[in-house]
């Protein structure tokens, strides 16, 4: 049996990953760069090197009225993220991230899919 040297890109969105602390979440919003795309704003701050990369994905109660709607926005938005993290240029820097979706309307995955992918290749941590 052959076992291959190549390793699996990490392809996950574990807890680990999310950003629930209070104290960095204020931290990111007073010292962060923000950068938008069309609907989407990303609050960014780079870490010391070798910590963990932390996000914060959120969609405003003002824009939707209904949880259900806008927990559909961030279940497609954290699906984007997982499978495009890659994308990153974070080198082998740590980060914080909050992901804003802005607008009102309810967007489908393939649109969403674009402007976040556009949004993280012009990141450079």
């Amino acid at each position: 049996m052959i076992v291959s040297a190549h390793s699996k890109p990490d392809c996950s969105f574990s807890r680990a990953e999310r950003l629930t602390s209070k104290i960095k979440i204020e931290e990111l919003f007073k010292k962060g760069s923000s950068f938008r795309y069309k609907k989407i704003q990303i609050i960014l701050l780079s870490q010391q090197l070798k910590q963990d990369r932390k996000v914060l994905i959120s969609v405003p109660k003002k824009n939707h009225k209904t949880a259900v709607n806008r927990n559909r926005i961030k279940r497609i938005i954290r699906e984007v993220y997982r499978k495009n993290k890659g994308d990153i240029n974070a080198g082998d820097h740590g980060y914080l991230m909050a992901i804003i979706y802005q607008s009102h309307s309810i967007p489908n995955f393939i649109d969403l899919e674009g402007q976040l992918i556009n949004l993280f290749k012009r990141l450079t941590i």
